[in-house]
């Protein structure tokens, strides 16, 4: 125990001096390593608040039935209710609806031209093109509408976001592991006679390889730790001002439709380790011939 403690110890140390003796490199892979995690990690957040959004939005999805003159809008609003899709109906009368536009418009006076109206929510806002046909087969509804169009684009966009933030997360992603194993490549250059030396002796593969593969990690987390505080920054002055213009399209939005922050940290360290780590041992696989 004592003795693995001391070969832990002793792989820790020459992680420090690696890092030591790569100097500016250092910088350098940690800066491209950390672009690559805030546009990964911003992507994240944005698409998953958009998630959040289009939910938000579907939770609200109902479709207005305008119904035909003389059609009793209870015995409809009944056998509306038994199909699968419904969750909810609910009836707006055209004296009630009449009274809240002369209320809201100050019209004068006037011969009520509304028709009875159905409000009816859904069990899931995904069944809208699957009731709205049903619907429009009854001969007491004239005319139904709903806002699925917007819920559909919104979700467009997010899927872009997605696939685009995937790109250019794996470019980027590619482009720092390409520095990384330069840099390892030129620390073991700087400390091949003393490998060599550490092989003759018979020092096992773990303590030569490990210190490379610590210092690849070591940068991915100082890289993700890097990205998540950019994020922290926008979260507290973007995300604000995104907020306001979403709920004064929208006010019957909630409040909480962003993406919590922690996740997407834990997600970025762990991909910042892994790319780090991995370009490493790739690298020290490829250039330490023990």
């Amino acid at each position: 125990m004592l003795r693995s403690l001391r070969i832990f110890r002793r792989v820790l140390i020459e992680t420090v001096l690696g890092l030591k003796a790569s100097g500016w490199s250092n910088w350098l892979v940690v800066s491209i390593l950390c672009v690559a995690l805030t546009i990964f990690g911003g992507v994240l957040q944005l698409t998953m608040t958009m998630k959040n959004l289009v939910n938000a939005w579907g939770s609200q999805i109902e479709i207005s039935a305008f119904l035909n003159d003389g059609v009793d809008p209870k015995k409809v609003a009944q056998e509306i209710s038994q199909f699968a899709e419904v969750k909810q109906v609910e009836i707006v009368t055209k004296e009630v609806a009449w009274q809240e536009m002369q209320h809201n418009f100050k019209l004068g006076v006037l011969n009520n031209p509304l028709p009875n109206t159905l409000h009816i929510k859904l069990s899931n806002p995904e069944q809208v093109e699957s009731l709205a046909p049903k619907l429009r087969l009854l001969p007491t509804i004239e005319n139904i509408r709903y806002p699925l169009k917007v819920a559909k684009k919104i979700n467009d966009i997010r899927h872009f976001l997605e696939i685009a933030g995937f790109f250019v997360t794996a470019v980027l992603s590619a482009a720092t592991l390409t520095v990384i194993g330069n840099t390892i490549h030129l620390v073991i250059k700087a400390r091949l006679r003393e490998i060599e030396i550490l092989s003759l002796m018979g020092v096992g593969h773990f303590y030569i390889k490990c210190p490379f593969v610590f210092q690849g990690a070591a940068y991915g987390a100082a890289a993700a730790l890097m990205a998540t505080v950019i994020l922290l920054g926008m979260h507290f002055y973007i995300d604000p001002y995104v907020k306001d213009q979403l709920l004064s399209l929208a006010p019957f939005m909630p409040q909480e439709l962003e993406y919590s922050i922690l996740p997407t940290a834990l997600l970025m360290t762990a991909l910042g380790v892994v790319v780090g780590a991995g370009g490493s041992l790739w690298t020290s696989g490829r250039y330490i011939k023990i």
